[in-house]
């Protein structure tokens, strides 16, 4: 794993810049991944890494402009968070409402550090990405439109009650099916092979054998798409798939792009609590209070009530904190509340949330007669890697789309079924300015560095100190504590006269690298805003202008700077 191995000539142009402004370096350190030589080769205009909604799309539309497309998927192509969305796709579709209205909401919601010219392009664009969808075959329901939190106007264009997620992934797999479009799966990226001048041009994968040893090999490209999606398995409750590991972000960290408002975790608010449940847990859409159910406590008081004007529709952030500070009052458990929606009748939940009603029938609980635990759970990154709507990031050759990317659409907290549109519009954009012009080939292509990694039997206590330490609500001590929990963190078993890289290994290395990089984002912001919250400080008490927290990880340490440009051409 020498990293100045060469794998490719050829000609190389452009550099991602260095963060500028006043920089900060944190103690804590990314650790490199244990892998060995590499066996096997590939070669496309576009490597995409990832196969939820933003993924496809950004392959599809490179692909139908020719260009040579090669897909990773880590799982199989039903995996990723695509399939799991419940809620919808948010587009200013329905009478009394326009772009304008959908802008104000998702500005409203982001606290203050929306790019309001990536919102205008959003919500401009969101009535033709749901046309388009539906062109391609979706069944989508246009007109009895529902209502989320955050949102002053029914606007989300649901499939199948609440299941609008499975919709769009089968008619995005059935377009890539009939494409030209190559696709590996149990195939997982696992760094960015670079050029001479720092230039992204291919990554390093592994494919999962059999025996669960990753197989490494390189896979040429003009250009590196990372769809990759969240982080939320860094949380020890999420809504997140066993999958979302922070592939994406951890590799984007350790080719030097810069990353954007790490720190900004949404929480959803009602996930269904289960007592000891660790992972992933099933979600309980939003959509179910904007049909009329009630968020209350062991008393069976309302827990919104007199919060924010909306109540229960309230920003995921604000009702999320409620519902943290109401379960530390001791007056009830410490660890869920509950959903009432019993006043909807079972005719309406059987009709409209079949999904919700099958979750909650498999663990015992009668949504029609009886209330639903919920708790907040790890749900979304607001935050990730610094990039436009048409993905691209500091890095030349490197691209963001979906979840892991920040482009400014979402802010210090997202509004509701924004992303599923956002991952179409983003996709789409991506694809569409690669079709028109790749980055000129990449000299002196090199390996990234091998090193120590993480132990992946730390994960479950790593899971354990992130929700302990920086979730929901933070204070300092808990993030120090993090910090030393971080720190302490065990290095893998690997190389030589250990056992073989394997998938297990590769995942706990990267959310070690996610964890730390919320932490040092976390402590960085000394205010409260949006999914970010000290304990002892109520957003909006500090004064402070909104600004965003910028990092980028040089020889492994994180450096926290001010804002910087993203450059206006692709290989400029």
């Amino acid at each position: 794993g020498d990293d100045r191995s060469r794998v490719s000539a050829g000609a190389s142009r452009g550099v991602g810049r260095r963060p500028s402004g006043r920089q900060r370096v944190s103690e804590l350190e990314l650790r490199h991944l244990p892998w060995s030589r590499a066996s096997w080769e590939r070669d496309a205009d576009v490597v995409v890494v990832g196969s939820g909604a933003a993924g496809l799309t950004a392959a599809l539309t490179a692909a139908g402009h020719g260009r040579s497309v090669l897909l990773l998927t880590k799982d199989d192509l039903g995996g990723g968070a695509t399939p799991c969305a419940q809620g919808g796709l948010a587009a200013a579709i329905g009478p009394g409402d326009n772009p304008a209205l959908h802008q104000r909401d998702t500005l409203d919601a982001g606290a203050g550090l929306c790019d309001p010219a990536a919102v205008a392009t959003l919500v401009s664009e969101a009535p033709d990405e749901i046309a388009r969808l539906a062109g391609r075959g979706a069944r989508l329901e246009r007109t009895a439109l529902h209502l989320e939190g955050g949102h002053s106007r029914n606007r989300i264009v649901s499939a199948g009650g609440d299941a609008i997620g499975a919709e769009v992934h089968r008619v995005l797999l059935a377009a890539v099916a009939a494409s030209p479009v190559q696709v590996m799966t149990r195939c997982v990226a696992l760094d960015a092979l670079t050029g001479d001048r720092g230039s992204v041009a291919g990554v390093l994968a592994g494919r999962t054998g059999d025996d669960g040893v990753l197989r490494v090999g390189t896979v040429t490209a003009r250009a590196v798409i990372l769809a990759t999606g969240g982080f939320g398995q860094a949380y020890a409750t999420t809504t997140n798939p066993a999958g979302l590991t922070g592939d994406g972000l951890a590799l984007a960290a350790r080719a030097g792009a810069e990353l954007r408002d790490v720190e900004f975790v949404q929480f959803h608010p009602t996930v269904l609590w289960q007592e000891a449940a660790l992972g992933q847990c099933p979600l309980i859409t939003e959509a179910l209070r904007g049909a009329g159910a009630v968020l209350v406590d062991v008393a069976g008081r309302p827990v919104m009530a007199g919060r924010h004007p909306r109540g229960d529709l309230a920003p995921r952030d604000v009702v999320s904190s409620a519902m943290q500070q109401r379960m530390a009052r001791g007056d009830g458990p410490g660890d869920h509340l509950w959903l009432d929606a019993t006043a909807l009748g079972r005719a309406v939940l059987e009709r409209d949330f079949p999904t919700v009603a099958a979750l909650c029938r498999a663990r015992g609980i009668d949504p029609a007669t009886e209330p639903i635990p919920v708790a907040p759970g790890a749900h979304y990154a607001c935050g990730g890697i610094r990039a436009g709507l048409d993905g691209r990031t500091s890095v030349t050759g490197l691209y963001a789309v979906g979840e892991a990317a920040s482009t400014g659409v979402h802010g210090a907290n997202r509004l509701a079924s924004n992303s599923l549109t956002e991952a179409l519009i983003t996709g789409r954009r991506a694809g569409e300015l690669l079709g028109r012009n790749l980055p000129e080939p990449s000299a002196g292509l090199r390996l990234p560095a091998a090193g120590p990694g993480v132990n992946p039997a730390v994960r479950p206590g790593l899971a354990a100190a992130m929700s302990r330490d920086a979730g929901v609500m933070r204070d300092h001590a808990d993030l120090e504590r993090l910090r030393q929990t971080l720190r302490q963190a065990p290095s893998a078993d690997t190389g030589p006269a250990g056992r073989r890289l394997d998938l297990a290994t590769v995942e706990a290395t990267n959310l070690h690298a996610v964890s730390v990089l919320v932490a040092v984002s976390a402590l960085a912001r000394a205010e409260s805003r949006g999914c970010h919250r000290w304990r002892d400080a109520p957003p909006g008490s500090s004064g402070q202008r909104a600004r965003h927290t910028v990092v980028r990880v040089d020889a492994g340490r994180p450096l926290v700077a001010g804002p910087v440009q993203i450059k206006e051409e692709v290989g400029a």
